[in-house]
């Protein structure tokens, strides 16, 4: 049987030190979750961790054909050639490909794990953050190879590029707040994988990947600009691809609206956890 526990007060939830002690706290624990996620990814494979790198570079190959060669888009500010181009790509993909990749290993994440519900006292918040930080780990082999790339075909390394763990901050704060939330809400809604699933498509071409935030219409840019992603596709390509120091206004304020949802989310994870039990 479940270990009885005393709760604590709700309003302890709310402390914005709260998650992050947790977090802290159980770290070692945290590490080996992850170290099982990766494992668990390609497990069996005859290539195995190789697919690391295959799958971001074939993404690439077929976006840049695509939106490059067939519909000639350029991303002008950053170039004309079809190597900016393709880095440009590349900016808006591995951003996303964070973000999205730590909510869809989030959305069953509680349900695909009963024995932690109902067999052990088990800290379940790390559950969803242990997918964040997951995606973090296949974010960074893909930033490896944007560097390789922005140095093989611009030849140059821009110093503004060592405030990029600055811009992530927030991308962090945001997967995690939303991947807690995702996390809860799979245990009681069945069908949010396939919710979720059309939300991040929609999302996916929201988010300005493809082409760069100058090309959207102006009466739909402030609606582009709500989505915390935008602001760090841009800072990222400023930092990375051109060496322009990112506007810390604007970092700071999607930085806040992070910090918000990222409370969010817990507090609610952590209020309704209680009812997973029963639910599993």
């Amino acid at each position: 049987m479940r270990e009885i526990t005393k709760q604590q007060p709700s309003w302890q939830y709310l402390n914005p030190l709260s998650a992050l002690f947790g977090i802290w706290k159980g770290r070692d624990l945290l590490k080996q979750l992850i170290r099982r996620n990766i494992e668990i990814r390609y497990k069996g494979t005859m290539m195995g961790l190789i697919w690391m790198l295959v799958t971001p570079l074939v993404m690439l190959a077929v976006y840049t054909f695509v939106f490059g060669t067939v519909l000639k888009a350029r991303a002008t500010s950053f170039g004309d050639s079809m190597g900016a181009f393709a880095l440009f790509l590349f900016c808006g993909m591995t951003v996303f490909n964070i973000f999205s990749e730590s909510v869809n290993g989030s959305v069953g994440i509680v349900t695909g794990n009963p024995n932690y519900v109902k067999k052990v006292v088990f800290p379940l918040e790390l559950l969803p953050v242990s997918a964040v930080f997951t995606a973090c780990f296949f974010g960074l082999i893909w930033i490896g190879i944007l560097l390789l790339g922005i140095g093989i075909l611009l030849h140059k390394f821009c110093l503004a590029a060592v405030c990029l763990p600055l811009i992530f901050i927030p991308l962090i704060l945001f997967s995690c707040g939303f991947s807690w939330l995702v996390a809860s809400l799979g245990v009681f809604l069945r069908d949010l994988a396939h919710v979720i699933g059309i939300l991040l498509m929609v999302l996916y071409f929201m988010t300005p990947i493809f082409y760069s935030v100058e090309a959207v219409p102006a009466a739909c840019k402030p609606l582009m600009l709500l989505n915390p992603l935008t602001s760090i596709v841009q800072a990222t390509r400023q930092v990375l691809m051109l060496g322009v120091w990112p506007s810390w206004p604007v970092l700071g304020f999607v930085t806040l609206i992070s910090m918000a949802l990222f409370q969010i989310g817990y507090f609610w994870f952590m209020k309704t956890k209680r009812g997973f039990a029963d639910v599993l």
